[in-house]
C-alpha cells in the first residue's frame, strides 16, 4: 500500500492538496494538476460548470502549479 493518491478511488484531492502533499514527486504533481485542468475544461465544455467556479477553479490550480514549479527538488 502506498501513500500515494489513486487519482480513480476516493475523494478527489483539491489542487492545494497536491501541491502540499510530501510524498508526490514534482512530476506527479505536475501530472495531477494538468489532470485537474482537462477536467475543467471538460466540464467546461459540457456547461456543466458556471463561469464562477470554473474561474475559481482554474485560479486555484494555476496558483498550486506555481507552487510546485517553485518548491525545492
Amino acid at each position: 500500500m502506498t501513500d500515494r493518491p489513486d487519482p480513480e478511488a476516493g475523494p478527489q484531492m483539491t489542487p492545494e492538496d497536491v501541491s502540499a502533499h510530501t510524498t508526490l514527486t514534482q512530476e506527479e504533481k505536475l501530472n495531477q494538476l494538468s489532470d485537474m485542468k482537462f477536467e475543467l475544461e471538460r466540464q467546461t465544455g459540457r456547461g456543466t460548470a458556471s463561469l464562477d467556479q470554473v474561474e475559481a477553479r482554474m485560479a486555484s490550480i494555476n496558483l498550486a502549479i506555481s507552487r510546485v514549479k517553485n518548491q525545492q527538488r
